[in-house]
């Protein structure tokens, strides 16, 4: 096993290497107008960075049901000039990395956690989701389930950010391979400090946004390997996740 794993790990590194470090200090070197355009530009890219991903089939996996893996997300900036007026950095992609864990619960019910970090930033989020089966899935049927989820930070301090999610998705395994879609609404809030307020003139900003996604859970034994996309807004957003379940 220690060449695939090495592979994998791989995968989750190359998105981190090809964002480079997101500056989440706002030093704004614009007018008033131009800091609050660029602070609603940036708000969007970190709600689509952060939010809670699905990155997983909608089966319930029953009271037994257990799994641990590590992820990994890119997302391209949609204006690089809203990065540069607002923190006077060069962003063209936000990457991050961490870890997921889920359990299954009686009833239909699962839980999951993350903890994700942007490396060269200090800056850190977590999460969790809470979903319900109205079809648990089968041979003969897909697995149909709604969830609701929320995700804070950590470590920024110019501003706070908090978004809360509702999904719905559909999965069907078919031998080694569980293809998966669904769709959600987030509702994220991005909060400047005081200071920042007051210094640049900035408001608090809602990103209320849409969401699409598709992946692909590829099972070997235990080992697990889920790509997918995201379409949040008008934001492309790709995860990878890549761990074990029991």
């Amino acid at each position: 096993m220690r060449h695939p794993l090495a592979a994998l790990g791989l995968l989750l590194v190359a998105p981190l290497a090809a964002a480079g470090d997101a500056d989440f200090d706002i030093n704004c070197g614009g007018t008033p107008d131009a800091c609050r355009a660029a602070f609603a530009e940036v708000s969007e890219d970190v709600a689509a960075a952060l939010h809670f991903k699905q990155l997983a089939p909608l089966e319930a996996t029953g009271i037994t049901g257990i799994g641990v893996g590590a992820i990994a997300s890119y997302v391209p900036v949609k204006k690089d000039s809203a990065w540069q007026t607002l923190t006077g950095s060069d962003v063209d992609a936000i990457g991050m990395v961490g870890i997921v864990a889920n359990k299954g619960l009686p009833l239909g019910v699962d839980i999951a956690a993350f903890y994700t970090a942007i490396p060269g930033s200090g800056a850190s989020a977590y999460g969790a989701q809470l979903r319900y089966a109205l079809l648990e899935g089968g041979i003969a049927e897909p697995a149909i389930a709604v969830s609701a989820n929320y995700t804070a930070t950590n470590g920024i301090d110019d501003f706070d950010y908090d978004a809360y999610g509702v999904d719905i998705g559909i999965s069907k395994g078919f031998t080694i391979l569980t293809p998966y879609a669904g769709a959600g609404y987030v509702w994220a809030e991005a909060q400047p400090g005081q200071s920042v307020k007051q210094t640049f003139g900035i408001d608090d900003e809602k990103v209320d946004k849409s969401r699409l996604f598709a992946g692909l859970r590829i099972t070997l034994a235990f080992l697990e390997l889920t790509p997918e996309y995201e379409r949040f807004g008008d934001r492309n957003v790709y995860n990878l996740r890549a761990g074990f379940s029991f």
